[in-house]
C-alpha cells in the first residue's frame, strides 16, 4: 500500500510541477510581450520625435516643393544641406528598424509616402556622395527604408 501511494503522491508532484511550470512559461511569454511593446513603443517615440521636429519637418517640405522639379546639377551647397538632414534623419531611422527596435511596418505604415517620395527625389544626392566618397553604404539604410515603404504601399480603393 505505501508505495501505491508512494507512487500517487509522485504522480501528483509531478503533475502540479508541470502545471507550475506551464503557468510560469505563459507567464514569461506574457511578460516578454509586453516587454517588446514597451520597447517598440519607446522606439517610435523616439522615430516620431526625430522625424517630427520643425527642422526635419521643413527640411523635408523644402525637398518636396523646391527640389522635386529642379534638376540635381542645379541644386546649390545650401539645398543640398537641406536635403541631407531628410536624407541623415531617414537612415538614423531605417537602422534602428534593421536592428529590430522598431518594426518595418510601423514606419512604412506611418511616413511610407515621404519615405518613396523623398528617395525618388534625394536619390541622385546620395549617388552622387557615393561616387565622390567612394563609399556605396552611404545613407545605404535610408534606401533599404525607401524600398521596405513600396513594398508596404497600401493600394486605394476606389469609391462607386
Amino acid at each position: 500500500m505505501n508505495s501505491n501511494i508512494a507512487t500517487t503522491v509522485g504522480i501528483i508532484l509531478n503533475t502540479v510541477s508541470a502545471i507550475a511550470l506551464l503557468v510560469t512559461v505563459i507567464i514569461m511569454a506574457v511578460q516578454i510581450k509586453e516587454m517588446r511593446r514597451a520597447t517598440y513603443a519607446t522606439a517610435f517615440k523616439a522615430v516620431y520625435d526625430m522625424l517630427q521636429t520643425d527642422d526635419v519637418r521643413n527640411a523635408r517640405r523644402f525637398v518636396f516643393v523646391t527640389l522635386a522639379n529642379k534638376p540635381f546639377d542645379s541644386w546649390t551647397e545650401d539645398e543640398k544641406r537641406t536635403a541631407e538632414k531628410v536624407c541623415n534623419s531617414y537612415d538614423t531611422v531605417a537602422i534602428m528598424v534593421r536592428n529590430g527596435m522598431i518594426p518595418v511596418h510601423v514606419v512604412a505604415d506611418n511616413w511610407g509616402d515621404s519615405l518613396r517620395r523623398t528617395w525618388t527625389i534625394l536619390s541622385p544626392l546620395v549617388e552622387s556622395y557615393r561616387v565622390q566618397r567612394d563609399s556605396m553604404e552611404y545613407w545605404d539604410d535610408y534606401e533599404w527604408l525607401a524600398k521596405q515603404a513600396q513594398r508596404y504601399q497600401k493600394v486605394s480603393r476606389k469609391q462607386n
